[in-house]
């Protein structure tokens, strides 16, 4: 027991550590790059950036995927449930067809959260018309997210002229990585552990109920939209570099809850950052070298979005089985 209070404690100082690992690897990764000699270094280069950016990814889903999971009280939902990715690759994708530019890779960011945060809000509106409850959540969430793919997929065909690899966006890949992802992402993730620091004791008050959280000073309803607003825009923002990554967000905190026996906001989400950067880089080398090796050269890479999904979906519904066996119709 005291090896665990003591674990609890440090979480904060665990998660710094972790931040200066992660600088340090990138600094080190690009110094080796940049000392590289000849199309090796070129190799090197591309291969650094899609692991880095899988991994951040992953990072920044899994801690806010946590947050939004705590903040609604609701451990079935994550940005792909709520219809948040699909809304960005949306929003990405409208923006590709009224405009005859290149966009920065900043501004595809805005547009990107701002589609997302329109699914999420209209997720909510339906969900809180309905009841408010966890089925109400988990339904709005899916008739959003169906209507948003639908919507993306057939813009897909009309923008795909202008862009050969936006197909890729509606099912999430690493294979166009672009080295300027790397930075925009570690600022993401910057983002995402500030806001799991600011908001871990309220979401932990929010957990008790809302009476016990307006007792510890906190406005539950502000508290609650502020956080679920944020993690919605952080989460979606990464549409703009790698597309809609499905079931991350939802698979991680609960490995990391399993892991750590708590659900203690202090340390799940930066745990479900970790296991959901493992889990995305797993997921990308899997399509990577298995997939795309021995049994499909022909064909040629599957997404890394693709494998998760594969085996989130059995999750998800295995998840709401546990939870709603025994309620009844």
């Amino acid at each position: 027991m005291s090896i665990y209070r003591l674990f609890k404690r440090k979480i904060l100082v665990f998660s710094t550590i972790l931040l200066l690992l992660l600088s340090a690897l990138v600094l080190l990764g690009f110094l080796f790059i940049h000392l590289g000699y000849g199309s090796s270094s070129i190799i090197y280069e591309y291969r650094f950036n899609r692991i880095m950016a899988a991994s951040l990814v992953g990072l920044i889903l899994g801690l806010t995927g946590a947050l939004l999971q705590s903040s609604l009280r609701n451990p079935l939902v994550d940005h792909y449930i709520l219809g948040i990715g699909s809304g960005g690759v949306f929003a990405v994708m409208l923006f590709y067809l009224v405009s005859s530019a290149t966009a920065a890779l900043a501004l595809l960011t805005i547009v990107a959260g701002i589609g997302g945060l329109a699914a999420l809000i209209i997720t909510i509106m339906v969900a809180e018309a309905v009841g408010g409850s966890d089925v109400a959540y988990v339904l709005a969430g899916i008739g959003v997210n169906s209507m948003f793919s639908g919507a993306s997929l057939l813009l897909s065909y009309i923008v795909a002229s202008k862009n050969p690899f936006i197909a890729y966006a509606l099912v999430g890949s690493f294979v166009a990585v672009d080295p300027g992802w790397i930075p925009l992402l570690i600022f993401l993730s910057i983002l995402s552990f500030i806001l799991y620091i600011f908001t871990a004791k309220p979401l932990n008050a929010l957990l008790i109920g809302d009476e016990y959280a307006a007792q510890q000073g906190y406005n539950p309803r502000v508290a609650r939209l502020l956080i679920v607003l944020l993690s919605g825009v952080i989460g979606a923002s990464v549409v703009a570099c790698c597309g809609l990554i499905g079931f991350i967000g939802l698979v991680s905190p609960h490995i990391a809850r399993l892991l750590l026996g708590t659900s203690d906001n202090r340390m799940v989400p930066v745990i479900a950052g970790i296991v959901g950067a493992l889990l995305l880089l797993l997921s990308d080398n899997f399509s990577r070298l298995i997939l795309a090796g021995p049994f499909l050269v022909s064909v040629g890479e599957v997404p890394a979005g693709a494998i998760v999904s594969l085996f989130g979906a059995p999750f998800f519904l295995s998840i709401m089985i546990r939870r709603f066996r025994g309620r009844g119709a």
